[in-house]
């Protein structure tokens, strides 16, 4: 599998494999657990990237807990703000411990942190406790449930 866990760092996650050029990549499929209560992955192609089956790439969420899914109509520049002009071509960002994840209960939450991806039409906010990204569709792997602990 490409990519590496989420650094505990924060900024920029995965530039080498998730990417902006203004805006971030194109949704292909979100995938969800078995009773569609938890996301698992997010498939997606990179801008300018056509070939589903060459260029289509995926992001595993490990142990999401909570997702946002906002549509581009109506994303307010309070959400994104300026790390992306800032950070280009950078398309993911680790938030850290946001107002978002403490505003939860913290009974699951205490690896978790948030981690925010522009994509072309949305952008996709996660409280996780990491993100990896990988080649081809997305297949379940043994450890790679995407459950909530």
């Amino acid at each position: 599998m490409a990519g590496t866990s989420t650094p505990s760092t924060g900024g920029p996650l995965h530039v080498e494999d998730f990417w902006s050029d203004g805006r971030g990549p194109e949704t292909h499929r979100v995938i969800w657990n078995a009773t569609g209560t938890s996301i698992r992955a997010i498939e997606y192609l990179n801008p300018d990237w056509t070939d589903i089956d060459s260029d289509l790439r995926h992001v595993i969420l490990e142990r999401p807990q909570a997702v946002l899914i906002t549509p581009e109509e109506v994303i307010g520049s309070d959400q994104l703000g300026d790390r992306y002009n800032e950070l280009g071509p950078a398309a993911m960002f680790d938030l850290g411990r946001s107002a978002w994840l403490e505003s939860f209960g913290q009974t699951h939450l205490a690896n978790c942190r948030h981690i925010q991806l522009l994509f072309y039409d949305e952008v996709i906010d996660v409280l996780c406790e990491g993100v990896r990204c990988g080649k081809g569709r997305f297949t379940d792997e043994p450890g790679d449930e995407g459950r909530p602990a």
